[in-house]
């Protein structure tokens, strides 16, 4: 008896040892792809950040020139999705050597709009941005002290599409008087306009600003804008 006893429990031991000892390897995660294809808005710029383009850099052409004069890497601006930002009002109160008069920036305003384009952008794309614009942070408290100001609106894709969070240049100073562009630097914002598909109505709208004759871009020290002497 006491041998049948023992052949049963090392009977139930192996199989308990059979049942520990399992080998398989894990089960695999679930595949994420099907949450990609769910909303291609809400996985963009997850490596990059959306930027909203309204000035001379809706012109990839007038962007691609001022980084060959200044030796950068012209960021990548296709493709750009048309949108709208909401209550603010283009103005041009900010003078530039580079393109001898106004360009552009933009004011609350409720009520009103600004059109541009949305780019999907790498920090190193942003980065050439800043130094186009002039943007400068104190290094001491990370403060801004450029010409212009990196700010976050809300911005809406034309088309389908909900609102989405953006970064935009704001021009720091509080002074918001008209400064004409030059013809040169209006064409360059209508032909950008054109490029993205922009309506009628805002080109109609950026041919209504006055402008003076001017002259074409010309490389000054350093940056898009320079400080008027």
């Amino acid at each position: 008896m006491n041998s049948e006893l023992n052949a049963t429990l090392n009977t139930q031991h192996s199989t308990l040892n059979i049942e520990v000892k399992d080998n398989r390897p894990p089960p695999k995660p679930p595949s994420l792809l099907h949450l990609a294809r769910i909303s291609p808005e809400c996985v963009a710029g997850i490596d990059g950040m959306w930027y909203f383009a309204y000035g001379s850099n809706l012109n990839i052409r007038a962007v691609t020139e001022w980084c060959r004069h200044y030796g950068h890497r012209a960021p990548t601006l296709k493709p750009g999705k048309p949108a709208v930002l909401d209550n603010y009002r283009l103005c041009f109160p900010i003078f530039s050597e580079y393109f001898g008069g106004g360009i552009a920036d933009i004011v609350y305003d409720p009520g009103k709009y600004v059109a541009g384009a949305l780019f999907d952008l790498s920090d190193a794309d942003l980065k050439v941005l800043d130094a186009k614009v002039g943007r400068k942070l104190d290094p001491a408290t990370e403060k801004e002290i450029g010409i212009y100001a990196r700010t976050t609106v809300k911005v809406s894709p034309l088309g389908k599409g909900e609102p989405i969070n953006a970064m935009t240049y704001q021009g720091v100073s509080a002074e918001k008087y008209h400064i004409p562009p030059t013809q040169h630097y209006m064409e360059m914002l209508v032909q950008g306009a054109y490029s993205f598909g922009l309506s009628m109505m805002w080109i109609s709208y950026l041919q209504s600003f006055s402008t003076q004759v001017g002259r074409k871009p010309r490389p000054p020290g350093s940056g898009d804008v320079a400080a008027k002497l």
